[in-house]
């Protein structure tokens, strides 16, 4: 039997964990492919609807959107089934309101409020990087931007603190020592901490990060961690 493609809709027991569970309805906004990962995104429609509540039903959400009165990351958001993942930068310039996406300690992605003066750069992560035929270096990054640099001397695993106007990266954050990271996921998953100590990994062995947060250490996968100072 031919294969018809992905499915359109996005049923509630589908859902990663980053959505509220909501046992009373059957579906979800299914957000569109494209940066990030389904199991860890939320549609800009349920981020209207569900976490900022500016809409009761799909049809108000899709008049926002056709109205371009959501911007998500510098740009206009354009549908409805746009995805927003982690630190995603949310502006609403009629109410004067600005958010980040973060995740909390239950898993759950929702929204903190940030000054204006915040939204013009974006914290993304290194999680790969390609010699191009040029000479030049290519970065992909966590949310599925491709930067190009001459600047060979950045690593995979580490973060870049991005401008979202012009793609260019501002500042370099390597894992490392003393570096603060956001855990996004693993047992503290919504927490903060400082780098202790990185154990370089094998072949088939992850690298393992040491973390302190507050006066407890642990240790946790290099996956699990999201460089941010």
């Amino acid at each position: 039997m031919a294969k018809k493609g992905s499915t359109k809709v996005l049923k509630t027991q589908n859902v990663g964990f980053v959505h509220k569970s909501d046992k009373k309805k059957t579906f979800v906004i299914r957000p569109n492919a494209g940066k990030h990962n389904l199991k860890s995104v939320v549609s800009v429609g349920y981020v209207l609807r569900d976490l900022l509540h500016l809409a009761d039903n799909t049809k108000e959400v899709k008049f926002i959107i056709n109205n371009r009165d959501i911007i998500v990351d510098k740009k206009p958001a354009k549908t409805y089934k746009l995805p927003i993942g982690f630190y995603d930068v949310i502006e609403i310039p009629k109410l004067n309101k600005q958010y980040r996406a973060i995740i909390l300690e239950n898993g759950l992605l929702s929204l903190t409020e940030i000054p204006d003066t915040e939204t013009k750069y974006k914290i993304c992560k290194i999680v790969k990087k390609k010699l191009t035929k040029n000479g030049n270096v290519q970065l992909i990054t966590n949310d599925g931007r491709s930067i190009i640099t001459t600047n060979q001397a950045y690593k995979t695993k580490a973060s870049v603190k991005l401008d979202l106007e012009d793609n260019t990266i501002k500042e370099y954050y390597p894992l490392e020592n003393g570096r603060k990271v956001y855990v996004v996921g693993g047992k503290h998953k919504g927490t903060k901490g400082t780098i202790v100590n990185v154990t370089k990994g094998q072949m088939n062995k992850a690298d393992l990060i040491k973390i302190k947060i507050g006066e407890h250490e642990y240790e946790t996968t290099e996956k699990n961690v999201f460089v941010i100072n």
